[in-house]
């Protein structure tokens, strides 16, 4: 099978580091030495951009490995039955059970829908717990990645 699912994985961890590089470039230690940063205003939003550009391709290679895995294990014709389902319910049916990776995924999924379909919220009406650091969610993304690769890897 040819695949560029290499490529989607490249991209992903690519723009992760870059995130994580012009994150720490605009975070700088209190001069007073008192715990916490002063983040400075990043005005291309480069890091977050590069976040959001990681939580897409992580996207971009799940539903990839997904694909190849699941027509090698189940046919093409049996896989188009559960393409259109979930991620959590596609990994369950290729053999991957553990709770904490189908949490893992649920987490993953919600934030990519939210990055990709972006819905226009108010700030005032947003509580601490619904919101949502695209720099943390780009983290997470390519650590369930990895986490599902090899699982779907051992899985039969």
């Amino acid at each position: 099978m040819i695949s560029n699912i290499d490529t989607y994985f490249a991209v992903a961890h690519e723009a992760l580091k870059k995130s994580k590089r012009y994150d720490a470039q605009y975070r700088k230690p209190k001069p007073d030495g008192s715990p916490g940063h002063i983040i400075t205003f990043d005005r291309g939003r480069k890091s977050f951009k590069n976040s959001l550009i990681a939580i897409v391709f992580a996207g971009v290679y799940l539903d990839a490995l997904l694909f190849i895995v699941g027509t090698q294990r189940l046919g093409r014709r049996q896989y188009k039955l559960i393409k259109k389902a979930k991620y959590e319910e596609r990994l369950k049916r290729l053999g991957c059970t553990d709770k904490q990776l189908l949490a893992d995924c649920e987490r993953f999924r919600r934030a990519r829908n939210e990055v990709a379909h972006e819905q226009a919220a108010e700030p005032a009406a947003a509580t601490l717990k619904e919101l949502r650091f695209a720099q943390h969610e780009a983290d997470h993304a390519l650590k369930f990645i990895k986490q599902a690769s090899k699982c779907l890897a051992s899985a039969t």
